[in-house]
């Protein structure tokens, strides 16, 4: 939800000038940029989350008795109605990132770098923080990785075939990205209430829920930086009569 809240605060230029910094001009392509990531990465990890959900509840989840059973049935059109996945990623790589020549891409950056950099939260961030800047270099370095494929295409048109194939990979990382930066935030308007003497599990559930994604969720991305890096076409050129 906060990275719904942050895309749709770049649709109005006051409002994108007291989040970012950005003005009008910058403030449409942050919308642009991140409207993909609430398609794609919002309907992906939806249906994943809801799935998951499903099994703490054994095999009588399944069961129509329960509502998430149709929760899980709902949520699948989300990522094919609003353009299948793979378009979204497409889509976010050449028009948001690479036509825009990362602007946009950079300014976010830049205010996951300022965050990282800050010590509000008296360092009981600390740690979260190293672990969100590991992110941040993961997934800039995917962005090079891409664009030197893109680049490379102007030699050999089939360099396109690595972008279209770690793509996905790449739009669900930047949005897993953005979501612990924003937890992150919260966590820490949540410590400050908790500083000054609010006992609400409410505020405690915050710092933990962000503390969780940082530790479990974000060093993934190092893993995906290292599939991307290593892209190949051999699944492209492997013959039609093999599938």
């Amino acid at each position: 939800r906060a990275v719904y809240l942050y895309t749709a605060a770049h649709q109005d230029p006051v409002v994108a000038e007291q989040v970012s910094g950005a003005d009008a001009d910058l403030a449409a392509r942050v919308n642009d940029l991140l409207l993909p990531i609430v398609k794609g990465v919002g309907s992906e990890r939806a249906y994943q989350y809801l799935t998951e959900s499903l099994q703490t509840l054994g095999g009588s989840g399944f069961l129509q008795d329960y509502p998430i059973e149709q929760y899980i049935r709902d949520s699948k059109i989300d990522s094919l109605y609003e353009g299948t996945t793979a378009i979204q990623a497409q889509d976010f790589f050449f028009r948001k990132i690479a036509r825009d020549r990362g602007v946009a891409l950079g300014h976010v950056a830049g205010q996951i770098q300022k965050f990282i950099d800050s010590e509000a939260g008296n360092g009981r961030l600390k740690g979260e923080r190293k672990l969100l800047a590991t992110a941040l270099e993961d997934v800039q370095a995917m962005a090079a990785t891409l664009t030197g494929h893109l680049m490379g295409a102007q030699q050999d048109a089939k360099e396109l075939y690595k972008v279209g194939l770690g793509s996905v990979r790449f739009l669900l990382a930047v949005g897993d990205l953005l979501i612990g930066w924003q937890l992150l935030r919260q966590a820490e308007i949540a410590l400050a209430a908790l500083d000054n003497g609010s006992t609400e599990p409410f505020y405690q559930g915050k710092v933990a829920t962000a503390q969780f994604f940082a530790r479990n969720v974000l060093p993934e991305l190092t893993a995906v930086r290292t599939v991307l890096s290593n892209l190949d076409n051999d699944i492209m050129e492997l013959d039609e009569a093999a599938f």
